[in-house]
């Protein structure tokens, strides 16, 4: 009797699990495909206890854009994950769309190794953002459509360092083409038969190798770009280890890591169990890195996971016990 009650309430418990996994796979489907910026869906997930037949809320998760950051300093979210990086450094600082510094921390920092690349046909002569400055050229130039993307922050930035904007490209004579991925299989084509004169963007691993293969040009940050990213707190980095065919070596912008966000405040025993969630679930996750992700990984402060702002007091606790050195 007692096997079969136990059998019984393991079979309920999958069962609800199994109900829960559909009911995810649905709403992971529906924030895929969209037609158009007026269709767009963002999955929060929300977790809590049904009690006197009402359901009460106690923690919500949330994926999306630099605002999450926002969300989760107000309350509204428990935990946010946001990208790059460098989102979460200028929030713990108060630099570039953030005009105050939010009480955040990290519990860990996804790895994915990423950089943007200012990429220029040879023909234009283009050798740094200043000869773009300096000479005003009728560039055809492929960047994403979305406003509030990150790429579209720093080029924000850099092109206002140097005294020019983007529009300023159709200004000179010259035309923006944008895509709603690194990738679009017309930015491929258009690289590979020139009809494009610079593309500006991240996802390298991609468009940057078609770009690599095609001659194109990829520009060092010169030392007024690297200056004011250090100002916002935005990191860089070499990129020839993953693209040997680089002529020479250059500093790009990093788009690496995908921080997971808490509010400074969260209790440790709940950033502890977060942790210890995520370490438990890390077999089941596609992390977009070359090599099975450690826990040791997660902790940040790599290359692949940039973290200039420190953990969560629960979730150091939760690396430290499972014989990780936090830096």
């Amino acid at each position: 009797m007692e096997h079969w009650v136990k059998n019984r309430e393991e079979g309920l418990q999958q069962a609800g699990l199994t109900r829960v996994n559909a009911l995810m796979q649905i709403a992971y489907g529906m924030t895929r495909g969209r037609a158009s910026a007026e269709d767009r869906k963002e999955l929060r997930i929300t977790l809590g206890a049904t009690r006197d037949d009402a359901f009460q809320p106690s923690l919500s998760f949330a994926n999306g854009d630099w605002t999450m950051a926002h969300a989760v300093a107000r309350g509204d979210l428990a935990l946010a994950s946001i990208n790059p990086s460098a989102y979460l450094t200028m929030a713990h600082r108060g630099t570039g769309p953030y005009r105050e510094r939010l009480p955040l921390r990290p519990i860990a920092v996804m790895p994915t190794w990423d950089r943007m690349f200012f990429a220029v046909q040879e023909r234009t002569g283009i050798r740094s953002l200043s000869d773009i400055a300096a000479n005003k050229p009728a560039l055809r130039v492929s960047v994403r459509r979305n406003p509030g993307h990150g790429t579209r922050f720093v080029m924000d930035e850099l092109f206002g360092a140097h005294g020019f904007a983007l529009g300023d490209f159709e200004v000179w004579g010259g035309e923006v083409v944008y895509v709603d991925t690194p990738n679009d299989p017309v930015r491929f084509a258009a690289i590979r038969d020139g009809s494009l004169d610079a593309v500006f963007d991240e996802g390298i691993k991609g468009w940057g190798v078609v770009a690599v293969d095609s001659g194109m040009r990829c520009l060092d940050l010169d030392p007024q770009s690297l200056a004011h990213l250090a100002a916002l707190g935005w990191p860089v980095g070499p990129v020839k280890t993953h693209f040997p065919k680089l002529p020479e070596e250059i500093t790009a912008v990093s788009f690496g890591g995908w921080p997971l966000i808490v509010r400074e405040d969260l209790p440790d025993e709940v950033a502890y169990s977060m942790c210890a969630a995520l370490d438990a679930g890390r077999s089941r996750i596609a992390f977009d890195y070359d090599d099975p992700v450690e826990l040791s990984d997660l902790c940040g402060g790599t290359d692949a996971a940039p973290r200039d702002v420190p953990l969560h007091p629960g979730a150091a606790r939760y690396y430290r016990e499972h014989g990780c050195i936090i830096e």
